[in-house]
């Protein structure tokens, strides 16, 4: 998961370049009801991004002992792989509003958001390492 972490950091960097070398060709920037709805969509975003464990466990029974249902493991790994996907989608956002003309603060701002998330956000243990008597490898 750690690589998967560091993968997203860098799509998001090279987002960062992508803004830098391509300015905005926008020749109005866009209302300010848009950027309103589309900053408070990036920061729903980061917040159910590290919310993700606790989402996927309130609709993922823990206990279920069907074959349906999704390992621990599994479940883990969908709820990181969720979470810096929603952390990377503010990147997206922001993006987008650059864009669209949007002011540089805002861009900057939704932007160093999802940078500084994704930096300290942890994917937490696996659920293998947790099993007492269970080696890895």
């Amino acid at each position: 998961m750690v690589t998967m972490k560091y993968s997203f950091i860098v799509s998001v960097l090279l987002f960062g370049v992508v803004m830098i070398e391509i300015p905005s060709k926008a020749l109005h920037p866009p209302q300010h009801l848009l950027e309103l709805i589309m900053s408070a969509l990036a920061l729903s975003n980061l917040v159910l991004g590290l919310n993700a464990r606790r989402f996927f466990a309130r609709f993922t029974p823990a206990n279920a002992s069907s074959s349906r249902s999704a390992t621990p493991m599994a479940r883990w790994f969908s709820a990181g792989i969720f979470s810096l996907a929603m952390m990377e989608s503010c990147a997206l956002f922001a993006l987008v509003l650059h864009m669209l003309g949007s002011s540089s603060r805002l861009v900057g701002i939704l932007f160093a958001c999802a940078l500084i998330t994704l930096f300290i956000w942890t994917p937490g243990a696996s659920p293998t390492s947790e099993l007492p008597g269970r080696r890895l490898g």
